[in-house]
């Protein structure tokens, strides 16, 4: 966490020293104006860290107000670079074409530019991060299924409830999962992301969602960072069967959960061996897997594997640079004859509480089988 945070700062700074040079090229603040923005990008750098210090102060207000501006500011200034630079490129190009161009007048518009369009992506993903997608599947088994030979699986994953996401804030998402009136709700992890108080009672807005084949979830990377104690007792109060290394029966197909690497050493809990082997061995039937990270392990067998992690990117471009590190970065893949993969872009956000080109959903997976 300490290295990705150093990582993160480094290259945050370096993009918003970006802007501070742009802007001043084409602007010419004088001295104290110069001061003074260059405070005010300090500031929105290290906003994530203090607004985390407020959370676990228990200043939420605080907390809340800064990471409104912080965060969006992130979004704002990640696209203008991006923006900026491929903006840049086709300008030293059409300066080498067409070299008695004007340069300060041409340097002038590609900043205009940049700003126009990060302002109006942030502020259309703003707005489209809060529009819950139901993306479905619909998967042939032989297993025998319960009732009319049909169970409705809603998978989601990466909600982050946190100090933007909150209250009223999650009132589109339940909505949407209660549209969908799942047989099975399963949670793939990052549900929680951050140390708030009365934080129970979101989750207790979980728990009123009716599931009656129940309700399973797995830990995410973001529930140790909010602290695992805090993250299991909401993810249970939510009315969640929480695995960690374990494996259950429910509705007629067998679920193994997987805990997070995040924390641990593969292979360093107690169950974790145990499971490893279970889950090598595949049990008979419709075997689901639920997995935060969309990492395959070619020794596993199942049928069906839920995953999220990679927001599908969240902010454009950044699905490019997911894919380096996923190549199954969002999606429904065959892995082999009866052996799937479907990695969520998620529900909610990290960070910036916009998504562009990346929109929020859950998904609806319906099986269906030979009836008992």
């Amino acid at each position: 966490m300490i290295l990705f945070l150093l990582t993160f700062l480094c290259l945050y700074g370096g993009i918003n020293f970006y802007f501070f040079c742009r802007a001043r090229s084409v602007l010419h603040f004088s001295g104290a104006v110069s001061g003074l923005l260059l405070v005010c990008l300090i500031l929105l750098i290290l906003a994530p860290i203090i607004v985390r210090t407020l959370e676990s102060l228990h200043y939420e207000h605080a907390a809340r107000a800064l990471a409104c501006v912080g965060y969006i500011w992130m979004a704002f200034v990640f696209i203008f670079f991006f923006a900026s630079v491929a903006l840049e490129i086709l300008r030293v190009l059409h300066k080498l074409i067409f070299p008695a161009a004007p340069t300060l007048t041409l340097k002038a518009a590609t900043f205009g530019l940049s700003v126009f369009l990060a302002a109006g992506l942030v502020i259309y993903g703003y707005f489209d991060a809060q529009r819950i997608r139901v993306k479905n599947l619909r998967l042939e088994t032989d297993q025998t299924l319960p009732g009319n030979g049909q169970l409705r699986i809603v998978q989601i994953s990466d909600v982050h409830v946190g100090i933007i996401l909150r209250n009223s804030r999650l009132d589109p998402l339940l909505e949407r999962i209660r549209e969908t009136r799942p047989d099975m709700l399963v949670s793939t992890g990052d549900l929680l992301d951050g140390e708030l108080d009365n934080i129970m009672e979101d989750a207790r807005r979980f728990a009123a969602i009716s599931a009656p084949a129940g309700k399973f979830a797995v830990l995410g990377n973001h529930e140790y960072y909010a602290g695992l104690g805090r993250s299991i007792e909401f993810t249970r109060e939510a009315g969640f069967v929480l695995l960690r290394d374990e494996a259950v029966r429910a509705a007629g197909i067998t679920l193994f959960g997987e805990d997070d690497i995040t924390g641990r050493k593969p292979g360093a809990t107690p169950r974790s061996a145990a499971f490893a082997k279970a889950l090598a061995d595949g049990p008979e039937g419709f075997v689901l897997l639920l997995k935060h990270q969309p990492y395959v392990d070619p020794a596993a067998r199942f049928t069906l594997q839920l995953s999220g992690h990679t927001h599908g990117g969240q902010l454009f471009p950044f699905g490019l640079v997911t894919r380096l590190y996923f190549p199954r970065n969002y999606g429904f893949h065959e892995l082999a004859s009866g052996k799937s993969l479907y990695i969520s872009r998620g529900a909610g956000t990290w960070g910036p509480p916009v998504r562009i080109f990346a929109p929020p959903e859950i998904t609806v997976i319906d099986l269906v089988g030979p009836k008992p």
